[in-house]
């Protein structure tokens, strides 16, 4: 279960576009941090609203992909 899990992690964040999408995220809010004290539980929500829209993302090109392939053969 736990490695699953971790297999599951790592496989998200290897892909470029999550990491530049969570990089950015990641100044956006050290910047408005810094300029607007917000609440974590902000923070937090911010966070999670980028990794489900990577992971419908993901899913939407691996699918995309796999039509690619059926239509090609």
């Amino acid at each position: 279960m736990f490695n699953k899990t971790l297999n599951a992690v790592w496989t998200y964040l290897k892909d470029w576009k999550n990491l530049l999408a969570h990089t950015l995220v990641g100044l956006l809010i050290l910047a408005i941090g810094l300029a607007l004290p917000i609440k974590p539980i902000y923070r937090i929500i911010l966070l999670v609203v980028v990794i489900v829209l990577n992971t419908v993302r993901m899913k939407f090109s691996e699918k995309k992909e796999e039509v690619k392939v059926s239509i090609g053969k």
